[in-house]
This record gives structure tokens, sequence and C-alpha cells, in this order.
């Protein structure tokens, strides 16, 4: 029942770790990662792919040969289940038959991405040189509180940071929405998204198709159009495609402004008593 079960799901990417290899089944393919080389293998270049040692804890991908000893590819070290769910979804996507010809002919080597956090560095070099010079400062402010000031008094700047933080993370996701709104209606177009279900956190799935005829979604609430079939209002921007917004009913902004507003100006006032107050207080007593 385990092959038979995988017939109808062969397309379903799959993450097979083991010791300094990972192996991406998606699209047909396995990107196998190793050493620092990417290669992609196509379906039609495996010979075959199957389980070794004791324990089946290793993969192992044959690829087709015209002549010789084949290629062997080996994912070492993983989950025993992990290879066998692998070894059992890429075999229901070989093709019949195959061509006998040398399979690393068909394989492409792939330049890897470059990571995250690289890419963050210099994108926002700016920003996280702030961040970086307010934590010293806020270090030696601690540091500064607990030698001058009152016994447990150098916790009040602990607790009045995470307060500051808790305040910047909410004026964060408020300044995307706002620059979602204004990018989207200067620059945005205007479509008609239909209601596609619900997503596992129960939110509404809308989706459309945008002026390059590709197939979008949108996840969230909007102010509605028609109720058969339900329909809301989305705009994105087609600069930045991952800009997506849809305007709300008046009321609902007036809710929400009443309702959130006051908490992250209470955080922000209590971290900023909590950390310079204290910081001037003390001050003012030597």
């Amino acid at each position: 029942m385990w092959p038979h079960a995988w017939s109808y799901r062969r397309d379903l990417p799959l993450i097979l770790r083991g010791r300094g290899t990972t192996a991406h089944f998606e699209d047909r393919s396995v990107l196998l990662e190793q050493n620092g080389t990417h290669r992609r293998i196509p379906v039609r270049a495996i010979q075959e792919v199957r389980a070794a040692d004791a324990r089946g804890d290793t993969a192992e991908i044959e690829l087709t040969s015209a002549a010789g000893d084949p290629v062997v590819l080996v994912v070492t070290r993983s989950s025993p289940a992990a290879v066998k769910t692998f070894v059992t979804a890429v075999t229901s996507a070989l093709p019949e038959p195959r061509a006998p010809r040398d399979g690393m002919e068909l394989v492409n080597e792939e330049t890897p991405a470059a990571p995250a956090w690289p890419l963050f560095l210099t994108h926002h070099l700016g920003a996280v040189a702030a961040a970086v010079c307010a934590m010293v400062l806020w270090a030696a402010l601690v540091v500064y509180v607990a030698a001058a000031g009152e016994p447990g008094q150098w916790l009040m700047p602990i607790l009045g940071a995470l307060l500051l933080l808790a305040a910047g993370r909410y004026l964060q996701l408020a300044g995307g929405i706002v620059r979602e709104y204004w990018s989207t209606r200067r620059h945005g177009i205007t479509v008609a998204a239909t209601s596609a279900g619900h997503n596992n956190a129960n939110k509404e799935i809308w989706r459309f198709t945008d002026a390059e005829g590709r197939a979008r979604t949108y996840t969230g609430s909007g102010k509605i159009l028609s109720r058969d079939p339900r329909r809301i209002e989305v705009r994105y921007d087609p600069r930045h495609p991952d800009r997506l917004y849809a305007p709300q009913p008046v009321l609902a902004y007036v809710v929400i402004g009443a309702a959130v507003t006051p908490m992250p100006a209470g955080f922000l006032t209590a971290g900023l008593w909590l950390t310079l107050w204290q910081l001037t207080g003390i001050l003012l007593t030597d």
C-alpha cells in the first residue's frame, strides 16, 4: 500500500537530509546539495533509487549509463523512514522505459542562492548599524544603572527594552501595511478577487488573475463587492508583485485604530520611562 499511496502524489515536494548532503525532490527532478555543489537531476537520468545499509538510513541514486559502471550518488545518515518515503516517491516518478545514456550528461549544476543574512545586511546596512549601536547603548545603560542605582533597579531597563521592542514590532507591521496601501494606491492595479475557501488558520483565500495572466492569491479580509459569487477588491503593485492590499470597510479602520493604537503608545511610553527615565533619575540623584 505504501507505493500505491504515493502514485497520485508523485510531485509532492520532499526534502531528505543526511550528513553533508541534502536531496530535494520536486517538479520531477532531484536537487542534490553536496559539498557546496548543487546538481539538478531530472528523473529521466535516474535508473534506480534504493535504500542501503542494514538500517536503511542511506539513499542511493543510481544514474542511467550507456556503458561501464553507473554513477551512484549517496545521501548518508538520514532517517530510515525519510529514506523509505523518498525512495518510494522518486521511484513512482521514474519514466518507463529510460534511454540507455550517460545520466551525468543530463545533470545540470546550479549556482546556489546567496544566504539570506548577507542579502539582508546588504540591503539594510543602516538599520543593522543603528540596531547594534542601540544594543551597545542599552547594555551600557543596564551596567550603569546596576552600578549606580538601587539594588534590583537594573531590571527596569531590561523590562523597558522588551516593551520598546514590542512597540517597535507593532510599528514595523503598521508601517508595512501603510507602505502597501500607498504603493498600491499610487501605482497599483485593482481587480476583483473571488473567494476560494479558507486555509488552515481559517483565513479566507481570494483568487484573481493579474494583467500578465498569472493566477494570484490574497489571504485575508476585505470590503465585499458581491456575495454570489463572493468577491472583494484587491490592489497589487506590478513593480512589486508581493505587495497586495485589500481595502477594508470604513468602520473597520475606525474600530481597529481606536482599539489598537493605545497599546503601542502605552508600550512606548512605559519603555522610555523604564530606560531613559531611570538613567535620568540616577544622574539627578548623583
